[in-house]
């Protein structure tokens, strides 16, 4: 009986393991839990928290093909950057098609929200909550002036003087919000 029991716990305790390590990272998110639409509202720095209201607000869609949409307000009025991502563990690669990247740590609140920063602890980040399934995709094109034309980062800076200033387009620094 012993031996049977033995055997038993043995069983359970390989299976567990090879559960487990069945995925080849350790992350608890999966890659379809990034797909979507998502609009930054607020951000944390190491002063507390701060709300993003107005122009600083951005948007990101994110395609099931790996492809996206980056929406923000620029001089012109609504604009966008069409990117490809891909993901690795927490960590989320953002290729711009203006020739800029991101390099982001990701991950998810109590909420539900997308949580974007540039360390792995999130000291900084920006909050972003769902909006749907790219909603506002048509108007993003039809209002956009300068919109699918590819960029060099220096038109994209001389262009918007947030983009000058910020090491990443998805987290938003303190500084940068206009109050």
């Amino acid at each position: 009986m012993k031996k049977i029991y033995y055997t038993m716990l043995i069983a359970l305790v390989s299976m567990t393991m090879a559960m487990t390590s069945c995925r080849d990272w350790d992350s608890p998110y999966y890659l379809e839990d990034i797909v979507g639409s998502w609009v930054s509202y607020y951000g944390r720095d190491y002063m507390g928290d701060y709300d993003l209201v107005g122009y600083d607000v951005v948007r990101y869609d994110f395609y099931r093909d790996h492809t996206g949409r980056y929406t923000y307000y620029s001089y012109y009025g609504l604009d966008y950057v069409d990117f490809e991502w891909n993901t690795s563990g927490d960590r989320l690669f953002i290729y711009y098609y203006d020739g800029t990247s991101d390099y982001l740590f990701y991950g998810f609140d109590r909420n539900g929200d997308l949580i974007l920063g540039l360390d792995s602890r999130f000291n900084e980040f920006t909050a972003y909550r769902p909006a749907g399934m790219y909603m506002y995709l048509d108007a993003a094109k039809e209002n956009s002036t300068v919109a699918g034309k590819k960029m060099t980062s220096k038109e994209v800076k001389k262009m918007d003087g947030a983009a000058a200033s910020t090491t990443s387009r998805a987290v938003k620094k303190r500084t940068e919000v206009k109050e």
